[in-house]
């Protein structure tokens, strides 16, 4: 194999799963006809946007980050559609056996690294113009893969969040209408 290729290490995927439930907090009013999603490339660990140095508890809690404008910034993104959610809802990928924590190259992506990226990726896609544009303020299905690359001694972690776009209305005051974490996170555990 070249050394310009990128080897995939471990890839990891959940397909759109309702989030919305019998939820007496929160009337969903409508939801789009097509799903929307953003991609973004991570060039080594460092270059994950941290949530916690970088957002308050409260902000953390509402899970909204302002669209990236800078032209400096360290990931990059793209926008697709799809007409609807894939049927099957899981699927969970054979793990490789993990490296010790305590031996891990700094330029890998640990647990907690893939576990931020994909929280990243799915406020950027809630605070995004396009869920807006389709008319939503949340995502009713919500969906997502992540992948692993190497390349000699450098990684990249790839994350697409899907979801489909809602419109929720409150029925209790100072509620939130956003699931607190992207579905079946814990897959990210011991394989990154």
């Amino acid at each position: 194999m070249s050394d310009s290729h990128w080897e995939t290490i471990e890839n990891k995927q959940v397909a759109p799963v309702p989030v919305y439930f019998d939820d007496a907090t929160v009337q969903i009013t409508s939801i789009a006809s097509e799903d929307i999603s953003k991609t973004y490339t991570f060039d080594g660990p460092n270059s994950i946007p941290s949530l916690s140095r970088s957002m308050s508890p409260k902000a953390r809690r509402l899970s909204l980050l302002k669209p990236p404008g800078s032209p400096g910034s360290r990931f990059s993104f793209r926008l697709s559609r799809s007409p609807s959610p894939s049927s099957s809802n899981h699927e969970d990928f054979d793990e490789e056996d993990s490296t010790d924590s305590h031996s891990r190259d700094s330029r890998d992506f640990s647990p907690s690294h893939a576990k931020e990226a994909l929280v990243y990726a799915r406020n950027q896609l809630l605070s995004s113009n396009d869920l807006r544009k389709m008319g939503g303020n949340v995502l009713f299905f919500e969906g997502w893969t992540v992948t692993k690359l190497r390349r000699g001694s450098r990684y990249r972690l790839v994350v697409t969040y899907r979801g489909r776009p809602a419109f929720a209305v409150h029925t209790h005051p100072g509620s939130s209408a956003l699931p607190s974490s992207p579905p079946f996170m814990d897959i990210l555990g011991d394989g990154y």
